[in-house]
């Protein structure tokens, strides 16, 4: 019998185009060949011949794509500062690796888990009191850039938040206010916190049902927003997200959907006038002691991919968790994120409305102190810590009160496996 994933992937394979017969025979390579780099000659194969579908897929073009972006994929620069990378002090912990996981791999101590075939790790950071504790690129080089697919949710939430703090943005507006184009009768309900918390009821939820239909609207976006720089791009994203309907009041459900986030992406550059990624550029990645610029891939219709891909170093990634922590000054002269921003996370306001979006609800994959999902935040946790999940099994935990942060790369083969518990795990384990 066809599992849920397998019948996911062949609906997205036929949104492309492709038809799998049997996924095995497509099972990648070792993550640990990219650790080295390749050959000239299987570089341009890469190149040549990577399609939507092998990012769907994920075998060794998909996951060489995720680390070379910008070679499969027209992208828009986020730049540093020319200023002094935010260097940071390095004590490793080798204890770490005894951390004992239990995820959907199984159970297993950390070292383990990071040579795991099928968990296809990629790099890990751990970031205590300001000073990497461990440091492993198990499937890539450390200075290549890897995407955080929708872990990258969390920039654009804080774009919301600066924003608002601005007064440029009120999440108590309807999206029809910021973009008038979407104007029917659903969208003139739905509230800038609706997209914000994913709760806006519209009808392009990530459900198996609306990916098996071709005619859907997130069938379609998927489609268009994955073409690579050789397929044709089709419709833009913003286009057939203004005519969708709801299919539930806003408020009600909490419904995980990256058109929720794009669409924030949209009202960002319209309230500011300026390109997406300049604006995320000149609030956060310059105002951050980056080591690199960051990149967004473009869709065919140039749209940035502002749902969830982004693609930067893993101690880029880390730095940007660092911001939530009490060590946000060793990486930033001012403090980007407010006070006022910890205020609103930690609001229940939507807590019931997790409880219901049952397709969508990550809080199975960790086994304590769930509370809320907000702010484009997966969960947030009784005890304040935080956790966002990007696909194939990227991540950023951070916990505010123990002053860490534990952001993760990795390529798990179909998405087949969830693995995020083992970052709250090791929290719990190391430092509470």
């Amino acid at each position: 019998m066809k599992t849920i994933r397998t019948i996911l992937l062949h609906a997205l394979m036929g949104i492309t185009g492709l038809f799998i017969t049997n996924a095995q025979e497509m099972k990648p390579s070792p993550v640990s060949v990219f650790s080295e780099s390749a050959s000239p000659e299987q570089a341009l194969e890469y190149r040549r011949e990577y399609r939507a579908k092998d990012f769907l897929i994920n075998g060794d073009r998909g996951t060489y794509s995720f680390i070379s972006v910008p070679e499969m994929y027209q992208t828009a620069t986020v730049y540093r500062s020319g200023g002094q990378v935010a260097m940071l002090e390095k004590d490793i912990d080798a204890s770490l690796l005894n951390t004992m996981t239990d995820t959907d791999a199984g159970k297993m101590p950390l070292k383990a888990l990071l040579r795991d075939e099928a968990v296809r790790m990629q790099g890990l950071l751990v970031i205590h009191d300001g000073i990497i504790v461990l440091e492993e690129y198990p499937g890539m080089r450390e200075l290549d850039k890897h995407s955080w697919f929708s872990a990258s949710k969390q920039i654009l939430g804080i774009m919301v938040h600066i924003l608002e703090e601005e007064g440029l943005i009120d999440l108590e507006q309807t999206v029809n206010h910021y973009l008038p184009d979407y104007n029917n009768e659903d969208w003139r309900k739905v509230k800038v916190k609706h997209l914000l918390h994913h709760v806006s009821g519209m009808d392009y939820v990530e459900t198996n049902a609306n990916f098996m239909n071709l005619e859907h609207a997130l069938a379609r976006v998927t489609s268009y927003a994955l073409a690579s720089r050789h397929e044709e791009g089709g419709q833009s994203a913003y286009n057939i997200l203004k005519e969708v309907k709801s299919y539930i009041e806003p408020g009600v459900k909490f419904d995980y959907a990256s058109p929720n986030t794009q669409i924030l992406g949209f009202i960002v550059e319209r309230v500011t006038g300026k390109k997406y990624e300049k604006i995320v550029a000149e609030s956060i990645w310059t105002q951050v002691g980056m080591e690199s610029d960051g990149h967004y891939a473009l869709s065919a219709q140039g749209e940035p991919i502002s749902a969830g891909y982004f693609t930067s170093r893993l101690r880029d990634m880390g730095r940007f968790g660092m911001l939530y922590t009490p060590s946000w000054n060793k990486v930033a002269e001012k403090q980007i994120i407010s006070d006022t921003y910890f205020d609103k996370v930690y609001e229940t306001t939507y807590a019931d409305a997790l409880k219901k979006g049952v397709e969508t609800d990550k809080s199975k994959y960790f086994k304590d102190g769930q509370s809320h999902a907000t702010y484009q935040w997966d969960m947030v946790f009784d005890d304040g810590d935080l956790y966002k999940a990007g696909r194939y099994g990227q991540g950023i935990y951070v916990s505010p009160e123990t002053n860490t942060v534990v952001v993760f790369f990795s390529s798990v083969y179909l998405n087949q496996l969830y693995i995020p518990g083992f970052a709250r795990q090791l929290v719990q384990q190391h430092y509470r």
